[in-house]
């Protein structure tokens, strides 16, 4: 096995002019000829390194290798690369058609091979079994076919881990635990007729075998080689070597098939008892090699309660050999492997991938990963939402994707962000290429000269593309302008004022690079595709771009110098994907980064200008992403200004959101009591979530943020999200007058709930505007927001209300009813139980799990600070606010406040995707709510 470091061959190129990942691969002769004149390991170490590079890149996005010439005098038109190389390429592939991948271009002294990303895409499937998701040079595992020990390749690896993987899921939902029956290998014999004989027979035998103490050298034992015996005869004077080299291989391969087996050294394949020498080697150096094979195998596991019962077992005896004089000769060695539930490796998969400026080989737990990765079952929301994205179709590191039913699809989305016209180059979005040509006049007569020859396509304006793809700006860049049109490359025309400015095109390179990996590996684009960087000089004579461009079109192969009129709207489609992508709750629980689309109100915002937009006001109301909007606007805020974690601070009311957004390390996260007590000398920037649940008690917290924000000579951004409507306390919230809030956005598209909650927590919302019990509140506005409310989708769900329940009756409702979701495939961690207090939680959380227990649920509760575990929250309303579970149980959800009942109902109601149950022990005369 091939054990050669890659990081002593392998390094990028950071000096190169490609807006490419570039992998330098060192001297390599090229050549079919000139190959055969090398020595063998110098041949297989050059392909190796070519191969692994070439994996790597097909893992991640796509790039280009680099490799020096060896012999002078070689020509990519005269010769070919070499039969070996092109081997090792179709292995990686697996497939004979190079062309689909890799494209050859020769610069003086330097190869280079350009990379296309691997797609798994159904149409490339051989004898109706799809490609492996990720391509590999070896797969590590190994599997007893007939006699023969068998390596097996990537695609038979991807049919044996899903094999297994089914038949753990299967024996999981028949709920076979631990005491389950377990396959051995020597079952008890059953009686047959003379004469009838079957394999399992010689392992029956062989099982026998195993327990002698004592054989006689040239005996012919009973059994023979199967699929469950092998028997070695080392015939070479260094028997432990080999048998460190050879072992971990049938271990992994009896271990992988079914029935186990035994590994036996000393018998000759005739079933001669032959023996290891005791002067050659000794029980206690035969018992090391075997125990030390146990550190090279790596078992994997396809789900954690398989881990904790299952490990792999294997066990050894050593058996004397004696001559016909009785004399002691030697030993036999027997190792008997039971079957493992899941996979066993005899050495790390040969699979590599980029991370960051480096290549890694992938571990045996990530490759396996990666290779069964499906998209997640739906079947309990597959009416409610599709499927944009397929892992079946699209390179290694996508997530599948998935919009809701009834909200605008992707492709609707595409078509309103990025309208293609016929026999035009169409510039948007609209506003901002009109804000910027009144800033700079010259700017559209500039880009009219370059789109000239050009009859269909789109230029997409943005201030800075490098924000979008979570790149930092350059101060002296006035705009980037993406075009994508029919018959050129996409280009990142990279527009700047003056023209001795430094690294424009570093940032304009590392752009398009990004861009580029962002359109693969998050958009799913499967063609060959580059992004061109492109330079333009506002105030200069000379175009400084122009040259570059057409050196840049002349340093890639014809295949990526220009979009045909097919793919055009496929990579507007990826583009779209990237932008608007998010995760959510959903992913999380479904096993899939990007569930979600942003709506176009929420792109819009995230889209605004961070340098004029420092200070605004966000109402949205309950349901309509304001979380999700916050977060990004942090993690822009992070770019567009160059920002450290520290410098950023989000503020919200309650823990488990603190510690929702905390985890994710993008900025400081606090609640309001800690902000009040501390200085935070090094913040900038302020977000402020859930506002409307602040209070003034410990001081003027607006006051304090405000000035925080303004303290240094260019101000801060200071943004405020709030929803009146969700107001969970009657006391002062600490904000300035609403006539005060100035600049003010909305959102009031509902997207986080079912149709049938939206239809309820709609009517309750109008309930609040017009009984107007807080005071302090907009209701005028409130108002005008709910005049535009609508929901965005048609996502059936459930919504169930009982009243007049005591504690026992609410108990076994939600027990039968979690209960009723388990056995339909819901998960605990789908599932919420809320109540009005702290207090009533503590009095509901014994009898609830007193109830549980009757139907052998072994719940184990966690509160609303544990959101991304995998268990049941049972917490109160409050500390759930901002978040959200596909199921949540309102638990008497009624305040002694009166004021505030009607907005504490809405703020649990809010909290549900899709099953919502309010369950009221006896309402209080003082509420009539209508929900």
């Amino acid at each position: 096995m091939h054990k050669m470091a890659p990081e002593e061959q392998l390094y990028f190129d950071s000096a190169t002019d490609y807006p490419e990942v570039i992998i330098q691969v060192g001297k390599i002769t090229f050549g079919e000829n000139e190959r055969k004149d090398l020595s063998k390991n110098e041949r297989q170490k050059q392909k190796l390194n070519l191969a692994r590079a070439v994996c790597a890149l097909l893992n991640s996005g796509g790039g280009v290798v680099k490799a020096e010439i060896e012999n002078q005098g070689y020509t990519l038109q005269g010769n070919r690369i070499g039969q070996d190389i092109e081997d090792a390429f179709r292995d990686c592939i697996q497939g004979p058609d190079l062309t689909k991948y890799f494209d050859y271009m020769q610069q003086n002294s330097d190869f280079l091979i350009f990379v296309k990303s691997w797609s798994s895409e159904k149409s490339l499937a051989i004898s109706g079994l799809t490609k492996p998701r990720i391509c590999s040079l070896s797969s590590g595992l190994y599997l007893r076919s007939g006699t023969s020990l068998v390596s097996m390749k990537p695609g038979d690896a991807l049919e044996f881990l899903k094999g297994k993987q089914d038949h753990v899921t299967r024996e999981l939902k028949e709920e076979r635990g631990p005491s389950a029956k377990k396959p051995k290998l020597h079952d008890v014999q059953r009686t047959k007729k003379a004469g009838v004989q079957e394999e399992r027979d010689i392992s029956n035998a062989a099982a026998q075998f195993f327990e002698r103490d004592r054989l006689e050298r040239g005996e012919t034992l009973n059994f023979t080689e199967s699929t469950d015996v092998e028997f070695k005869n080392f015939a070479t004077d260094n028997i432990l070597k080999y048998i460190r080299h050879i072992l971990p291989n049938y271990i992994s391969a009896f271990a992988n098939t079914q029935g186990g087996g035994y590994f036996i050294i000393g018998v000759h394949d005739n079933r001669t008892v032959v023996g290891c020498r005791s002067k050659d080697v000794t029980p206690e150096e035969l018992r090391k090699e075997i125990d030390h094979a146990r550190e090279k195998l790596t078992p994997c596991h396809f789900h954690i309660a398989r881990e904790k019962e299952h490990n792999l077992n294997y066990k050894h005896k050593i058996i004397d050999v004696y001559d016909r004089c009785g004399d002691h000769y030697g030993y036999v060695c027997a190792v008997r492997i039971e079957p493992f539930c899941c996979a066993v490796f005899s050495e790390t998969p040969d699979s590599w991938i980029v991370k960051g400026n480096r290549t890694e080989r992938l571990t045996a737990n990530e490759w396996t990963t990666l290779m069964t990765a499906a998209d997640p079952e739906l079947s309990n929301l597959a009416a409610a939402f599709k499927k944009e994205l397929s892992l079946s179709d699209g390179p290694p590191l996508i997530k599948p994707v998935y919009s809701h039913q009834g909200l605008d699809s992707l492709d609707d989305l595409q078509k309103y962000l990025f309208p293609v016209e016929s026999n035009r180059i169409k510039y948007t979005p609209e506003n901002l290429s009109k804000e910027l040509a009144s800033e700079h006049p010259e700017l559209l007569n500039l880009m009219e000269e370059h789109m000239q020859l050009l009859s269909q396509g789109i230029l997409i304006f943005s201030r800075s593309w490098a924000l979008e793809v979570d790149l930092q700006e350059n101060p002296d860049v006035v705009c980037d302008a993406l075009l994508i049109a029919v018959d050129s490359p996409p280009i990142l025309y990279t527009v700047f004022k003056n023209p001795n400015s430094a690294g424009i095109f570093e940032y304009s390179r590392r752009t398009a690079c990004t861009l580029k990996e962002k359109l693969v590996n998050i958009g799913g684009y499967t063609q060959k595709v580059c992004v061109m960087p492109k330079l333009l000089c506002l105030h200069s004579d000379s175009d400084k771009g122009q040259d570059g461009e057409v050196s840049m079109q002349d340093m890639y192969p014809t295949n990526y110098s220009r979009i045909h009129g097919d793919n055009l709207q496929r990579l507007l489609r990826s583009l779209a994907i990237f932008l608007l992508s998010f995760p959510s709750f959903l992913s999380d629980q479904l096993g899939c980064e990007f569930f979600n689309l942003l709506t176009i109100k929420q792109y819009e915002l995230l889209s605004k200008n961070l340098h004029k937009a420092k200070k605004l006001f966000v109402y949205g109301l309950p349901g309509t992403g304001k979380t999700i909007v916050a977060l990004k606007i942090i993690e822009k805020i992070r770019n567009v200004f160059k920002c450290k974690p520290g410098e950023i601070l989000y503020i919200c009311e309650n823990m488990p959101l603190r510690d929702f957004v905390g985890e994710k390390g993008i900025c400081q996260s606090v609640t309001r009591v800690t902000f009040m007590k501390k200085s935070f000398e090094n913040v900038k920037h302020i977000v402020v979530d859930e506002a409307q649940n602040f209070r003034a008690e410990n001081g003027p917290w607006y006051k304090k943020a405000e000035d925080i924000t303004q303290r240094h000579n260019e101000p801060g951004v200071f943004w405020i999200f709030l929803d009146y409507l969700q107001t969970s306390h009657p006391f002062v919230s600490g904000l300035p007058p609403a006539r005060q809030h100035d600049p003010v956005e909305s959102l009031t598209k509902v997207v986080r709930n079912s149709r049938e909650i939206y239809c309820k927590i709609k009517r309750q919302m109008d309930r609040i505007v017009q009984d107007k019990k807080l005071g302090d509140v907009p209701y005028e506005r409130l108002k005008n927001l709910l005049s535009e409310a609508t929901c965005g989708h048609n996502v059936s769900g459930d919504y169930t209300v009982k009243r007049d329940l005591n504690m026992n009756e609410i108990a076994n409702y939600v027990a039968t009813q979690c209960l009723r979701y388990l056995k339909k495939g819901y998960s605990e961690k789908e599932i919420a139980i809320l109540c009005s207090t702290d207090k009533d939680k503590t009095k509901y959380e014994d009898i609830i799990t007193r109830q549980m227990r009757k139907f052998k649920l072994n719940t184990v509760f966690q509160v609303a600070d544990k959101i991304q575990e995998k268990h049941i929250i049972l917490d109160s309303i409050r500390r759930f606010s901002g978040l959200e579970r596909s199921i949540v149980f309102g638990v008497n959800p009624v305040s002694t406040q009166e004021e505030i009942s009607d907005n504490l109902l809405l703020c649990v109601a809010s909290r549900a995707n899709l099953h919502l149950h309010l369950l009221f022990e006896k309402i209080p005369s003082h509420y009539s709510g209508v929900v």
